[in-house]
């Protein structure tokens, strides 16, 4: 069964995907709705609060700064996990920072299982 979906059209058919992610060393996770982000070349970001529940901040490596869509500069907290997909388990690197409110699956994840984001090819304007 897969946890791959499109959301409805008032958020322009956004592509879903289901995930857990889960802790290495004290094995909490939670299943995450993720947007897939081809413009995320990371491979997850969740919010502070997810990462804090998580436990993620005892495995945090050193911070990093990324650049956004809009070309802001943002410092980034992160840590390894384990994302679990289909089935399919890898090791992962997951992001945060204050503000985030959606979480995203980046490319890295994308590569790493060999995925292929195709958008629909027609879309249905009601009008």
């Amino acid at each position: 069964m897969t946890k791959t979906y499109f959301r409805d059209k008032e958020r322009n058919y956004e592509p879903i995907i289901k995930a857990t992610i889960i802790n290495p060393i004290n094995k909490k996770s939670a299943e995450i709705e993720m947007v897939i982000d081809t413009g995320f070349q990371g491979g997850v970001l969740i919010p502070l609060k997810t990462y804090a529940e998580l436990g993620l901040y005892l495995l945090e490596e050193p911070k990093i700064m990324g650049i956004t869509a809009t070309g802001t500069r943002i410092e980034l907290r992160r840590a390894k996990a384990i994302l679990e997909i289909n089935g399919h388990t890898i090791d992962c690197t997951i992001y945060t920072t204050i503000g985030v409110t959606r979480s995203l699956l980046g490319r890295e994840v994308l590569k790493t299982l060999g995925l292929c984001y195709k958008p629909p090819e027609k879309l249905l304007v009601d009008i």
